[in-house]
């Protein structure tokens, strides 16, 4: 669980910052210090744990800066969140590796908090590549890039980045890349780029310390998002690496409106049908099996029955999460309708796929659920079609015949058919 530790003194801030954080956060666990002295003790127990800090500068305990000191001590991303006129004070802590400094009496000041804190969360799991022949630079950037908590990669010139590119099992999804470069320069290579990755999958910034207005101009032409002079400033590279980060989250929320579920946050029908179809042509001219299960509740009208609508959603929403424990990235899994689920693997063995859907049947069999006082317990029935095929509809209605001998001889099975 990703930990946000909160330092104030006031338990108004705190529970103004703790109410909106977790409202833009998920799946956060927010910690609470009044003091130095508690701060610092919830670091130690907590060390590993806790992703970002917000920090007022005045405590009763200590010195103005002193739990500032602190959290940059233990290397935890810190905004500071205070209302102190000192100037001085304010100029020193900035150099502290602190990410941003905000005035507690602004009126927007909690919420812009909790959004940073949010970007600094998603940062985790963002990598960027940076792309420069000069190492010099190449290290500026990247330790900036860093103190955010984004990972980077690096590559002296156009040629290397798509080596990198092509090989990394990384998702990136931020490029800086400099104008002047041997062997290929950054608009060769943003071109290049532009042809595979749309900007709704890949920020691309220009990088350059030219004043050849014509160079900017080019490198927005060839598909770039957006420009960085050199030398930057952190201020600068914060609000426009983020800028750009948000807009490929609000085409991804885009994607997921029209292609998730919006109980489970699996694939939907749709988006099942147009993945699965490439993915099945793909293995037929490979000559390559591949597994299409379909998975369902047993006994789900009872579990509604008897305990509300309300607590069999808590059922099917639980069914993603035991999924996940089992599946790869790789693995498509979308719900049908109701209680009804369907998987497609490829790349696996017959045997390796037995193993697997056996395990996920277990998984449920030994699955408890907590919710309103109530303790809930069920099996799931699986039918797999395994073989060779460019039909996914035939596939489908393979594994549903087999889905319904599983139900038919007792429930709590899996059963296999042969494409």
């Amino acid at each position: 669980m990703k930990k946000i530790l909160l330092i104030d003194d006031s338990t108004t801030i705190l529970q103004s910052l703790e109410l909106m954080i977790s409202s833009v956060v998920e799946d956060v666990e927010i910690l609470l210090a009044h003091t130095y002295t508690e701060a610092n003790s919830l670091i130690r127990h907590n060390r590993d744990e806790i992703y970002a800090a917000v920090v007022d500068l005045a405590l009763p305990d200590c010195s103005d800066g002193k739990a500032v000191l602190l959290t940059s001590s233990h290397k935890i991303p810190t905004i500071i969140l205070s209302g102190t006129k000192n100037n001085d004070l304010k100029a020193l802590i900035l150099k502290k590796d602190v990410l941003d400094f905000v005035d507690k009496n602004s009126n927007n000041s909690i919420r812009y908090v909790a959004e940073f804190v949010k970007k600094i969360i998603r940062n985790y799991d963002t990598t960027a590549l940076v792309v420069d022949d000069s190492r010099l630079f190449r290290k500026a950037f990247k330790d900036d890039l860093e103190k955010l908590h984004i990972n980077v990669l690096e590559a002296c010139d156009g040629k290397e980045a798509l080596d990198i590119i092509e090989n990394t099992e990384k998702k990136i999804s931020l490029i800086l890349t400099d104008y002047n470069m041997p062997n290929m320069d950054g608009i060769q290579l943003t071109s290049i780029l532009r042809e595979k990755y749309n900007k709704d999958s890949l920020s691309i910034i220009a990088i350059s310390a030219t004043d050849d207005k014509h160079a900017l101009t080019e490198f927005l032409k060839v598909g770039a998002n957006d420009f960085i002079s050199k030398p930057h400033s952190f201020e600068e590279l914060n609000v426009r690496v983020h800028s750009n980060l948000d807009v490929l989250d609000l085409f991804q929320k885009t994607k997921d409106l029209a292609n998730k579920d919006y109980l489970t946050g699996a694939y939907n029908r749709r988006y099942f049908y147009d993945t699965s179809k490439a993915i099945v042509a793909k293995n037929f001219r490979k000559n390559k099996q591949i597994a299409v299960a379909t998975l369902d509740i047993d006994n789900f009208k009872n579990v509604n029955d008897t305990y509300g609508h309300d607590v069999g959603d808590v059922a099917i929403k639980d069914i993603v999460t035991v999924l996940n424990k089992h599946l790869r990235e790789s693995d498509l899994v979308a719900r049908f309708g109701g209680e009804e689920f369907s998987i497609l693997l490829e790349d696996i063995s017959k045997k390796d796929m037995k193993i697997l859907f056996e395990k996920i049947r277990l998984s449920f069999e030994e699955n408890e659920i907590n919710v309103n006082n109530i303790s809930l317990k069920y099996t799931v029935s699986l039918g797999i079609a395994y073989g060779i095929s460019d039909n996914i509809d035939e596939m489908l209605k393979i594994s549903d015949n087999a889905l319904y001998e599983a139900k038919d001889s007792g429930r709590n099975k899996v059963v296999i058919h042969k494409v």
